[in-house]
């Protein structure tokens, strides 16, 4: 109900116009920078899991 008579209360041309070509940038994505870190915490994880899962079997038998 609120959101709705704030919607209504905004006047149609209050504006400068369409943002220029520079504001019209996609968003930008933080994974991409640290993807390198993320792959090496990735492959660690993985280690240790296979490595648990080794010493389950050597203690089990």
């Amino acid at each position: 109900m609120f959101n709705s008579a704030i919607m209504l209360a905004q006047s149609k041309g209050g504006g400068s116009g369409p943002p220029s070509p520079s504001q019209r940038r996609p968003p930008q994505l933080p994974i991409d920078d640290n993807i390198l870190i993320l792959i090496c915490i990735g492959l660690l994880y993985g280690v240790f899991i296979a490595y648990k899962k080794h010493q389950s079997k050597n203690t089990a038998a």
